[in-house]
């Protein structure tokens, strides 16, 4: 094989291997059955507790009963969450938690569908 056949072969060898490599990384994830508009990924959570409105949050919080933490909802629907946080009791909320352990999306409030925007 002469030099400039021998440079030609390995740079197609080197441009199908990077061919193969890109579109193995291109191919979109698998979507769950998660609700429309929700993130993708993020670990399955079940909290007990209130909903509350503050300001200094930028929103509507949900404080967990046990153990005591407080995550920022990211898919704020007003006109429920209003409703709940003057109700002052604890709800049962399912969801995800996208982005970190304090943020929360939500997907079923006390066993109902919920859509936030």
């Amino acid at each position: 094989m002469t030099n400039k056949k021998a440079m030609l072969y390995l740079i197609l060898t080197v441009l199908a291997v990077a061919l193969v490599a890109n579109l193995g990384l291109a191919q979109q994830p698998a979507k769950g059955k998660s609700a429309p508009g929700a993130p993708e990924g993020g670990p399955q959570t079940t909290i007990q507790g209130k909903i509350i409105f503050m300001q200094s949050y930028g929103g509507y919080i949900v404080v967990s009963e046990t153990p005591h933490e407080e995550y920022k909802i990211i898919n704020e629907n007003p006109k429920v969450l209003a409703d709940l946080a003057k109700q002052d009791k604890p709800v049962t909320i399912e969801g995800r938690l996208p982005r970190g352990a304090y943020l929360l999306f939500i997907e079923k409030i006390n066993g109902k569908a919920y859509r936030g925007q």
